[in-house]
């Protein structure tokens, strides 16, 4: 009898949203009536009875206003043109025609009976206002009102009591009653959507109700039938997400739940396979094996795609080792070419053999030679070897080598590393434990600071030199480079400074010889213009006594005669 009684959780879940959808859908056909009716009772107060009730009581005003203004026409505004004829004007030819339009129109959406009263109001109004028209166009210019006979053709037509004015007071009451009518209709109206709203609100507290009674019968019937086994399901694989694995299997039942729960107990003895497998492979069991899921197994697959990448794992390991040892090698090497290089970087010469003997060895390497650009002559530079490293040269190294020529010459040209293992015959010869032997590998590299080389070095071993020195050679020589640059700078200002203190002292003894010269020169001059005056003195006192040596020969001769 339970068994007939089971159901799977999609049916009880339909059976029990089907009666919340009966129940909500019964409350929606009524809230959406009632919406319905009261949108309609809007629509119509809004687009009709509130525009008609507006337009009557415009109405209502015109008339009212235009019985009063033609009485000031007629009795009181002799002038031809003012405010208030204007006035009237301005209602007849134009505000009366659009009030009237605006009443035909919404006078579509009333009833016959009101249709027909508006349309008899109407031609009473077309009756009153051309009667107005008329007396405005024969009384229209100041000499009218003079006329003896202006009290009888005029002022009477205007009084209270005339068809004129009774015509505008039935027109106004009709209006009047119309609007009072429309006003009414609008209260109606508001009454029955008051009331809407109030079965409207009730209808929705009382579904409201409803549905969540509806809801908690059919939650208290779910946590019973659906929410008790999941709830043991969770606990589950709740230890199972923590690392535990049950011991015991789950129950299973002939729903989806229990489906779940046979699903769950497959899963768990596969977990179980599968962690045997893993401790195998923990004690280096790599032959250990298990049986996958299916095709899709992730963990499965992922297990024994991690047992045959362990022995591959553990070769790559011993390379990332060695990698690491070369790096090493590599950083602490520059780290010495570094203190090496504040301790021995006073000449060129002298860098250059401490540099190429440290790198030689360094590399484990047999023979160095390190080349520095000679520009003195501009017409014609040349590498030349400055330093050298060997057990014993059977090659004699050329002291100058032009660029271009041999494998020193084309890597200057170049400005790139030539590392060659096809050595030319006879290129060099190093002499070892087991005698005179070729190299295996030329190492060249170009010594560049901002694109201009200062240097070569040349590196040759009996073995072939492998990639991380050949990267830690290029690396060096950039700092082989610029402390060459360096040395080179100082150099050449401490000669321009030599220079400078030599021309500043052969400046200085020259300004002090000119000084004595100058010195040496007034002296002269001043003893030059005392001799002059002496000399004037003396030519003076010689011109006096020739002077009075003549006087006297002549008092002579005057005596004489």
């Amino acid at each position: 009898m339970k068994t007939k009684l089971k159901f799977k959780i999609i049916t009880k879940l339909i059976f029990g949203f089907g009666v919340i959808s009966i129940t909500f859908l019964g409350a929606y056909f009524f809230i959406y009536q009632s919406l319905t009716e009261n949108q309609e009772l809007t629509k119509k107060v809004n687009n009709n009875i509130v525009p008609s009730m507006s337009a009557l009581n415009k109405f209502s005003y015109i008339v009212y206003e235009s019985k009063h203004l033609i009485k000031n026409w007629v009795l009181y505004e002799v002038s031809g043109n003012t405010t208030k004829k204007n006035r009237l004007k301005k209602i007849n030819q134009k505000i009366y025609l659009e009030t009237k339009y605006e009443l035909n129109n919404l006078s579509q959406g009333w009833s016959t009976e009101e249709q027909l009263k508006i349309e008899q109001i109407l031609n009473l109004a077309d009756n009153y206002f051309i009667q107005q028209e008329k007396i405005m166009k024969s009384l229209n210019s100041p000499e009218k009102y003079t006329d003896p006979n202006f009290e009888n053709k005029y002022a009477q037509r205007v009084q209270d009591g005339n068809p004129l004015i009774d015509l505008a007071e039935n027109i106004k009451k009709q209006v009047d009653e119309m609007y009072s009518a429309k006003k009414n209709t609008l209260l109606s109206y508001n009454v029955k959507m008051e009331n809407s709203f109030l079965s409207f609100s009730n209808m929705i507290i009382i579904s409201g109700i409803i549905l969540i009674f509806m809801i908690i019968i059919i939650t208290f019937l779910f946590v019973n039938s659906i929410l008790s086994p999941i709830n043991y399901t969770q606990n589950i694989i709740k230890s199972m997400s923590s690392g535990e694995l049950p011991k015991q299997k789950i129950k299973t039942s002939t729903d989806e739940i229990g489906q779940m729960g046979l699903a769950l107990n497959n899963l768990i003895s596969g977990l179980k396979e599968k962690a045997n497998f893993a401790r195998d492979i923990e004690k280096g069991n790599f032959k250990s094996y298990f049986k996958k899921g299916g095709k899709n197994d992730i963990l499965g697959n992922s297990l024994l795609a991690m047992r045959d990448s362990l022995a591959k794992a553990a070769q790559d390991e011993k390379i990332r080792r060695k990698e690491n040892e070369e790096r090493s090698w590599s950083t602490q090497g520059i780290t010495e070419f570094n203190n090496l290089i504040r301790e021995h970087s006073g000449t060129p010469e002298e860098f250059a053999m401490v540099t190429i003997n440290k790198l030689t060895r360094y590399i484990k390497a047999q023979v160095g030679g390190f080349y520095i650009l000679n520009e003195k002559n501009k017409e014609n530079i040349y590498l030349e070897l400055i330093a050298f490293y060997a057990y014993d040269r059977h090659k004699f190294f050329q002291n100058k080598i032009l660029p271009g020529q041999d494998l020193v010459g084309q890597c200057f040209l170049e400005k790139d590393t030539i590392f060659i293992s096809d050595i030319p015959e006879n290129y060099i010869k190093i002499s070892s434990g087991l005698g005179k032997d070729d190299p295996k590998s030329i190492l060249i590299v170009p010594l560049i600071v901002n694109e201009k080389v200062y240097g070569i070095v040349e590196l040759a071993s009996l073995e072939i030199l492998e990639k991380y020195k050949i990267e830690f050679v290029e690396k060096v020589s950039e700092i082989f480079a610029s402390t060459i640059a360096t040395i080179q700078i100082n150099q050449q200002t401490a000669q321009i400074l030599e220079e400078s203190k030599e021309k500043s002292e052969t400046l200085e003894y020259q300004e002090e010889e000119s000084i004595k010269n100058i010195e040496r020169l007034n002296k002269e001059l001043e003893d030059a213009n005392s001799t002059v005056e002496q000399l004037k003195i003396q030519n003076k006192e010689l011109q006096e006594k020739i002077s009075e040596k003549d006087n006297t020969e002549e008092k002579k001769d005057d005596e004489s005669l």
